[in-house]
């Protein structure tokens, strides 16, 4: 059994997690302590009057230990649930009241100064003194926590921010960071493929020397730890293409050197190859899949979205620069049997996607749902933040919190400081705190992520399409609907300017709790509120970087400076944005940095629908129908398609009559019409050309009307 940074016997830390059957099952603790907590409490009743509460608003009045006999004489409720939420809770719910919008102008400043010391603390953990270069250290912690070490998981996603700045330097033409970001990347790279060259501890486990790419966690110095840990942990070659891919495009575009790009094919290849031949294991003692918290052995959710992530991105890099198309062609292979598997965690019953499959005693909604839809996020908006059956477990999984943890309930009018599920026990290890599993800094900063990108995303496809699983939250966002409605219009802005304004929320929350500190530890005391955990914990930074991008996308979004605003008519628009041009040519928008400081810059770009309007004039019996229940008008069009409403039932979305058009376009003057790892049919089902290049230019684009 494992802990987050592996608490075992050998490293004189005590395995908190061990056999832990359910939430409040009964351990070896006084249930005085349980008391204690409970009286300590400004929210307790001594007589309880316990009425029906439904688990997800309940008020957590006990601790792991409590029994029902201890719970009920402090003035209690016990209810045994399934879903992780308290079985010991106070007699009144939680607020479920949204909390205000904090004032944007003020989240914005102590955001932009967080974020310039979260971009100088992140270089500070890539080779620091003392290690070899290229490593990435977890935390600035050698002790109590341990976590001096590189591990594969977190140092992929700390260089994923790494390469988005590198990306965001060549759109700039900033060329000191793009010189500081390359060597950053150039040097990770060298230390990745130095461990890939030697044996580890998970080679002993499945007796494969290209298993190696599965270790989780290597010593500084690039030797091999060989004590006992929870391995492999399988989602750190997907995190690791994901951000190699990043950076090879950003760098062809910067540099046209292609050269390199295909360098780093064996690398890539062995991350791709490990994840084919790993990704259905049974995860049983003879082949484990540690997850992200490095405890449990099960196929989990934020693994696999990881590994489909990095098969689509390796399956491009293999076309584009790799020469390997009998490989690419096996990983989209294995991303067409990822999903349904994927898609399988979701639990119709409970509401919510389940992060690992087969497990009794972790039935609450965990962090990595959230964190995986936010760090996964691409242009195929694959299970991302907009989509309904996410967004309802993630609405679940932070409003679970609300009752948890003393800090939260005694501030219920605000956003609730979030931890990594219900369940968990770990506080941190740094020998001092002891007031159990606190909230985390990564995640409550994910939160705010999170719904800048669920904004964005409805926001940019014009509409939102009510369903059972979002109905409610929409609801909560202000926006009244019956299933199968499409929320646009006045209600669209409604609804993504208050999600908007609920990912502030979050960032108010951790503003309150690290106070005049920047510094971004692991968690904060569940009770007090102070930081406890690994100091400067790398992870955390990059979460806040993050999170400050998706913030300054959305609102840019909503302000009309983005060229996927939603569209009313098919006239041409002139819109404002910024781009960075990833691996394949598709785009997003982001605030352009230099070291230590956050500044945009914008370019002005014209977006001008391909169906004209002689062309969209056809007969509404003679429609053919391009597009499906609930597309938006954003989406259509993007499809090169024409949109006009109508009442008879005929195709609102529907095919323009054919024109003179030409795929005789220049490699350069490619407009992309697609995303990374999109397929011919799927490009072509667009009316789009197809025609694969090795320059790093779009595969799929538009054509030219003649």
């Amino acid at each position: 059994m494992y802990k987050r940074r592996g608490l075992q016997a050998s490293n004189g830390r005590e395995n908190q997690q061990n056999n832990l059957k359910m939430h409040f099952a009964s351990l070896t603790i006084v249930s005085t302590l349980a008391l204690a907590v409970v009286q300590a409490s400004p929210l307790l009743h001594k007589r309880a009057t316990c009425t029906a509460i439904d688990d997800a608003l309940r008020m957590d009045c006990g601790t792991v230990a409590s029994s029902e006999s201890s719970c009920t004489s402090a003035g209690c409720c016990w209810s045994a649930t399934s879903d992780g939420s308290p079985w010991c809770y106070y007699p009144t719910p939680i607020n479920t009241t949204r909390p205000a919008a904090p004032d944007q102008a003020t989240v914005k400043s102590w955001l932009d100064s967080q974020y310039t010391y979260s971009v100088a603390q992140l270089l500070k953990a890539l080779s620091p003194s003392g290690t070899k270069t290229g490593c990435v250290v977890a935390a600035q912690s050698s002790s109590n926590p341990d976590y001096w070490y590189h591990w594969a998981r977190d140092s992929a996603l700390t260089m994923d921010v790494i390469a988005r700045l590198y990306a965001q330097a060549v759109a700039s033409g900033n060329t000191a960071d793009q010189a500081l970001y390359k060597q950053k990347m150039l040097d990770w790279i060298s230390f990745e493929q130095y461990l890939q060259g030697n044996t580890n501890p998970t080679v002993s486990i499945t007796g494969n020397i290209l298993d190696n790419v599965g270790e989780p966690k290597f010593n500084v110095d690039g030797s091999a730890f060989t004590g006992g840990w929870g391995r492999p942990q399988n989602d750190g070659p997907g995190l690791r293409i994901h951000a190699l891919v990043r950076f090879t495009g950003a760098y062809v575009t910067a540099t046209g050197d292609t050269t390199f790009a295909k360098s780093l094919s064996t690398m890539i290849t062995r991350d791709m190859n490990y994840i084919i031949r790993n990704y259905n294991n049974a995860c049983t003692s003879g082949t484990p899949c540690v997850d992200l918290w490095e405890e449990r052995s099960a196929q989990h959710w934020y693994t696999q979205m990881a590994q489909r992530r990095g098969l689509i991105d390796g399956a491009y890099y293999m076309k584009t620069w790799g020469n390997d198309a009998s490989l690419a062609s096996s990983a989209t292979s294995v991303v067409a049997a990822l999903e349904p598997m994927i898609e399988g965690h979701w639990n119709s019953t409970l509401g919510y996607f389940k992060e690992m499959s087969g497990i009794s005693d972790r039935n609450s909604v965990d962090a990595a749902i959230m964190l995986g839809s936010n760090q996964l996020l691409d242009s195929d908006y694959y299970l991302s933040p907009s989509t309904d059956t996410v967004l309802a477990s993630v609405f679940r999984y932070a409003r679970n919190f609300k009752g948890k943890f003393i800090v939260n309930q005694n501030r219920q009018a605000y956003a609730p400081a979030v931890g990594r599920y219900l369940e968990d026990v770990y506080n941190g290890g740094d020998g001092v705190n002891n007031d159990g599993a606190g909230p985390w800094l990564l995640a409550t900063a994910g939160m705010a992520e999170f719904y800048y990108h669920a904004a964005t995303e409805f926001w940019q496809n014009g509409g939102a399409v009510v369903t059972s699983n979002n109905k409610d939250i929409f609801a909560y966002f202000g926006v009244t609907a019956n299933v199968g409605d499409s929320v646009t219009g006045a209600n669209l802005k409604t609804l993504v300017t208050n999600m908007a304004g609920e990912g502030d929320a979050y960032l108010s929350t951790l503003q309150h709790f690290m106070g005049s500190n920047q510094e971004m530890t692991e968690q904060f005391n569940p009770k007090t509120g102070v930081l406890q955990g690994a100091a400067h914990l790398t992870w955390s930074y990059a979460a806040l970087i993050t999170s400050s991008w998706a913030r300054s996308t959305c609102y840019s979004a909503l302000a009309g400076n983005s060229t996927t605003t939603p569209t009313t008519t098919a006239s041409t628009a002139t819109s404002t944005s910024t781009t960075t041009t990833s691996a394949g040519g598709s785009t997003s928008t982001s605030p352009t940095s230099t070291t230590g400081t956050a500044t945009t810059t914008t370019t002005t770009t014209s977006a001008t629908a391909t169906a004209t309007a002689s062309s969209c004039a056809v007969a509404n019996s003679v429609r053919a129908d391009c597009g499906y229940v609930g597309i938006t008008q954003s989406i259509c069009q993007s499809r090169n398609c024409c949109w006009s409403p109508t009442s008879d039932g005929t195709p609102w979305c529907f095919y323009a009559v054919p024109s003179t058009t030409t795929c005789a376009v220049s490699e350069a003057s490619r407009a992309d019409c697609g995303y990374v790892g999109i397929t011919q049919s799927i490009c072509q089902s667009r009316n789009c050309c197809w025609s694969p290049t090795t320059d790093g230019n779009p595969w799929c684009f538009h054509a030219l009307t003649l």
